[in-house]
């Protein structure tokens, strides 16, 4: 499977989630906000990068798993995913692997020119499912090329022999095209190779950054020119934080016109959650800038023992900010929508034998940026870090706005936001705390008093202000209209 043997299954529910009335009640108890107020201009007319939308995996027959769930609770899970109403995080995109070949299924093309389209069921059935609920890009990555084209015969390890690189390039153009022929799903972007650095005991294959720039240059793009593919080229997806294996293929002119999306991965070190600090996962990619190519987060997760819990979800959301909002990534993805593993690797824990399911509030952190930017939306320029502890980002689409504010410290902050160049008429708020999931604030509590300052105030001016409370350990989202 993945970086790992499977664990053993644990016994989830959303029941889990749950949490005694008397905490409640505590947590939302009346409290003076911080000292320092947080107070973020936001220039809407200074537009940033595009988004391209948020996204998690069904790889690895994960998809399958939910699949076969009883049709109530596997439509639940759906809509936690998918949907963009009720708690649904409306992930916009979803990341496949192509078919390369297990001991469930085929690849592919298992001998050359034998084709094989049966055996990748469970991610042809979560697309459909996903664009039911408004999932709009499909992108799809090669752990390896079919054995048959490597120099060790294996799908493991070895590298794509050179005389195979029009091989390999015809073989992802025609997954794009079947795709589209057979199951009627637009395929929105294609990469050659996932993590083309590590050693593993599962599908992978070994690039250099030279061997990437010839393959683009003298088979995927040409062919990619000739066949008219409708998919963007992918190229990176190294393990770690790095535009390294990229920079030979964009310092060549031809190359790197055939490149739509520089990506890489965030993973660090085992990956533990918080032990990796948020530094060794980020950093700006000059040469992707340089050239005008999309950033996109393709893969990262956890590994260590699972934590359903705020600061899990806060850490990722702070991931989620200094992506967006320093690196400029345009594309960003969790590793598996859906697993069983007890651990962090998943948006949302499956029991299949009990047939539960637990969504992590992860999750819902991630929703605060999936289901209020959608893809399209530029973000603009703000305040990013407005006062100790709190992360401000703002993404603008039309006449629209959506303002993601992160507040870190365990206290209230008091904020404002003073937007320019932008007149909304109406604001509204969502947020995600330790016992909230994407909850509109006009809506009142189950029980408990309310927390302080619940609902925005929109003051109208030559430059509008929304002006909050954000509550202690919290994600909310102002969407403005």
């Amino acid at each position: 499977m993945h970086r790992r043997d499977f664990c053993k299954v644990a016994s989830l529910g959303a029941a889990a989630l749950a949490l005694p009335a008397r905490l409640l009640r505590a947590q939302a108890a009346d409290g003076a906000p911080a000292a320092a107020p947080a107070r973020a201009r936001i220039e809407a007319a200074r537009a940033a990068q595009e988004i391209a939308g948020f996204g998690a995996s069904g790889a690895f027959h994960m998809a399958d798993l939910l699949q076969h769930f009883a049709d109530a609770e596997r439509a639940r899970v759906l809509d936690a995913l998918f949907a963009t109403s009720g708690n649904g995080a409306g992930l916009s995109m979803v990341r496949n692997i192509i078919p390369a070949g297990d001991r469930r299924a085929p690849g592919i093309e298992p001998a050359a020119g034998q084709w094989n389209w049966s055996g990748d069921a469970g991610q042809i059935w979560l697309m459909r499912e996903a664009a039911q609920r408004g999932c709009t890009r499909f992108v799809s990555t090669a752990w390896t090329p079919p054995a048959w084209m490597k120099s060790n015969a294996n799908i493991v390890g070895g590298r794509l022999r050179r005389e195979r690189y029009e091989d390999y390039a015809e073989y992802l153009a025609r997954y794009v095209f079947e795709y589209r022929a057979r199951h009627g799903l637009e395929i929105y972007a294609v990469s050659p190779q996932n993590e083309p650095d590590v050693t593993v005991q599962y599908a992978s294959c070994y690039w250099t950054g030279e061997e990437y720039r010839d393959f683009v240059k003298t088979a995927l793009g040409p062919v990619w020119r000739r066949r008219r593919v409708p998919a963007q080229v992918i190229l990176g997806e190294p393990s770690t934080w790095t535009e390294a294996p990229v920079v030979p293929a964009l310092g060549d002119a031809e190359a790197r016109d055939a490149i739509g999306i520089v990506a890489a991965h965030a993973y660090f070190g085992d990956n533990a959650v918080p032990a990796v600090r948020l530094t060794d996962r980020i950093g700006p990619f000059p040469a992707a800038r340089a050239a005008g190519k999309p950033i996109w987060q393709t893969e990262v997760s956890a590994f260590n023992g699972n934590d359903a819990g705020i600061a899990d979800a806060l850490y990722w959301a702070k991931l989620l900010h200094f992506h967006l909002a320093e690196d400029q990534v345009s594309g960003w993805f969790y590793w598996w929508l859906v697993s069983p593993r007890d651990n962090r690797e998943a948006l949302v824990q499956l029991d299949p034998a009990s047939q539960t399911w637990m969504p992590n509030r992860r999750l819902f952190a991630l929703g605060q940026y999936s289901r209020f930017v959608r893809p399209g939306a530029h973000r603009v320029a703000a305040d990013a870090i407005p006062a100790p502890g709190v992360f401000v980002s703002a993404y603008r689409d039309g006449e629209a706005l959506a303002i993601v504010a992160i507040n870190d410290n365990a206290q209230p902050v008091a904020a404002e936001f003073t937007i320019a160049d932008l007149q909304p008429a109406a604001v509204a708020a969502y947020r995600t705390s330790a016992f909230e999931e994407l909850r509109p604030l006009a809506q009142p509590l189950p029980f408990g008093p309310p927390l302080r300052g619940e609902a925005p105030v929109l003051r109208g001016g030559a430059a509008p202000v929304v002006a909050a409370t954000l509550a202690g350990q919290s994600i909310t989202t102002f969407t403005l209209r």
